[in-house]
C-alpha cells in the first residue's frame, strides 16, 4: 500500500506542470472558492495518510526540479514550498517550538507603504516559538527581475528569549538548511561582522562553506541583515547583530568572494548574540520559504505571480478586518 502511494504522487508531481485554477500565465485563481495552498493541503493530507513526511518532501522537491523546464506556474514549486513549510512546522515543534500566528500584512504604519515587512513583534514572547510570516518590502519592486525577488514572501523562523544556549537558534536553522532542506554546505556564504567569528571556527558547516566579515560599521550602517539588521524607519526600531546565508544560483557561481556574494541568493538571516551576553539577549531568525524552495529544486515563482496573490490578499485582509488599503497596495497595483 505505501508503494502504491509513493508511485502514485510522484506520478502526480511530476506529470502536472501548472497547479489547477491557474490561467496558464500562473495568476492566482479560485478553485471551489480554494486558493493552492488550501488544495495542496487537502491534497497533502488525504492521499499521503500512509508516507512518511519525510517521503513526500523528498517526493516533492524531486517534482519541482523535474519542472523546471516548463511554463507557467508550477505545480512543483508550490508542492515544494508547501512540503518544506510543513517540514519546518514539525520539526522545529517536535524539538518544542510553540507556533505563533502571523502577523496581519497590513501594519497601518507609513513605513513600507503599510506592508509587512518583517517578523519582528513589538512585544517580545517568551520561550521557544516559531513562525511562518508573509511578507512584502516596496524596495523589491526595483529589483523584480532578478531571480528570487518576489513581491510577497514568506519567512519560516524561530525565535527564543533569554537566556538562551550561545550559538542554538542558529545551529539549529542552519542544520535545518542542510539535514532538512538537503542544502550543501559547501556552497553556503556566510556574511556577518567579527562577531560571527567564534561560530566560523568551530561550527562544523560553517566551516564547510566560506566566510565573509564585514566592518562592524558598514554592517550597522547598512542594517540590511548581512551582519546587523536595523532597517530604517522600521516602527519597532530593531537593531541586533546578524549572519546572512547565501546559496549560489547555479554551478559554476562558486569563485570569488565578496559582499553580496556574486552570483548567489540571501536565503536566510539569523539573529546571533555576541560571546557573554547570553543571559540578557533574545535571538530570531529567518529563512525565506520560496528562496529555499528555489535552492533545493531550482523553481521559482515569478514575481508578477507573486504581485497577483500580494494583491489578492491585501484586498481579502482590508475587507475582513474593515481596513482601507495601505498606499503599498496602490504601488504594487500599478506596476
Amino acid at each position: 500500500m505505501e508503494l502504491d502511494l509513493v508511485k502514485a504522487l510522484s506520478v502526480r508531481i511530476l506529470k502536472t506542470s501548472v497547479w489547477p485554477g491557474t490561467n496558464g500565465s500562473g495568476s492566482q485563481t479560485s478553485v471551489s472558492g480554494q486558493t493552492r495552498r488550501e488544495r495542496l493541503n487537502e491534497m497533502t493530507k488525504s492521499e499521503t495518510k500512509q508516507i512518511s513526511r519525510r517521503t513526500v518532501l523528498e517526493l516533492s522537491l524531486a517534482g519541482a526540479a523535474g519542472l523546471t523546464a516548463g511554463t507557467g506556474f508550477a505545480f512543483g514549486a508550490t508542492e515544494a514550498a508547501v512540503s518544506l513549510e510543513t517540514e519546518f512546522r514539525s520539526h522545529f515543534g517536535q524539538l518544542g517550538y510553540k507556533t505563533t500566528e502571523p502577523l496581519g500584512l497590513l501594519t497601518g504604519d507609513s513605513f513600507n507603504g503599510g506592508l509587512r515587512y518583517d517578523e519582528t513583534l513589538e512585544v517580545p514572547v517568551s520561550g521557544n516559538s516559531l513562525f511562518v510570516q508573509p511578507a512584502s518590502r516596496l524596495e523589491d519592486i526595483a529589483r523584480r527581475n532578478e531571480t528570487g525577488v518576489l513581491a510577497l514572501f514568506t519567512i519560516c523562523g524561530i525565535r527564543q528569549s533569554a537566556p538562551l544556549e550561545q550559538g542554538s537558534l542558529f545551529a539549529a536553522l542552519l542544520s535545518f538548511l542542510v539535514e532538512n532542506a538537503k542544502l550543501d554546505p559547501a556552497r553556503m556564504v556566510f556574511v556577518s561582522t567579527d562577531v560571527f567569528a567564534p561560530f566560523a571556527e568551530t561550527n562544523d558547516l560553517v566551516r564547510a562553506g566560506r566566510t565573509f566579515l564585514r566592518p562592524t560599521d558598514e554592517a550597522r550602517a547598512e542594517g540590511d541583515g548581512s551582519g546587523y539588521f536595523a532597517p530604517k524607519g522600521h516602527p519597532a526600531s530593531p537593531g541586533y547583530p546578524t549572519v546572512s546565508i547565501h546559496y549560489p544560483l547555479s554551478a559554476g557561481m562558486e569563485d570569488g568572494l565578496a559582499y553580496p556574494p556574486v552570483g548567489h541568493l540571501e536565503i536566510a538571516e539569523i539573529g546571533i548574540t555576541p560571546s557573554g551576553q547570553s543571559k540578557s539577549a533574545a535571538e530570531v531568525g529567518g529563512i525565506g520559504l520560496e528562496r529555499m524552495a528555489f535552492a533545493a529544486t531550482g523553481v521559482m515563482p515569478s514575481f508578477e505571480d507573486s504581485r497577483q496573490d500580494l494583491l489578492d490578499r491585501l484586498k481579502a485582509e482590508a475587507e475582513r478586518d474593515g481596513k482601507p488599503l495601505p498606499a503599498g497596495y496602490e504601488i504594487f497595483a500599478e506596476q
